[in-house]
């Protein structure tokens, strides 16, 4: 029995070594965005005219940058046994 619980404790030690791997990477996009928001914010000035293609064209900018990070997280291939 013992060495049940020992092959369960490798198991959920792999598991979570991956779930943090998992977080550090949402974490990093997370920031990437974040500073990416707040460049866009510096930039923008309310007197300047606005061109509404621009903006269209930042809008399908960042939806490609948030499908892109989706999808690679969806296409890894999953490491170990889990």
């Amino acid at each position: 029995m013992s060495n049940k619980k020992d092959s369960n404790k490798v198991c959920y030690a792999g598991i979570m070594f991956k779930l943090d791997k998992i977080e550090d990477q949402i974490n990093k996009m997370h920031q990437g965005i974040s500073n990416l928001k707040q460049r866009i914010a510096d930039e923008f000035d309310p007197k300047e005219e606005i061109c509404l293609d621009e903006l269209n064209s930042g809008q399908a900018l960042l939806e490609s940058i948030e499908e892109i990070c989706f999808e690679g997280l969806l296409e890894r291939e999953p490491e170990g046994e889990a």
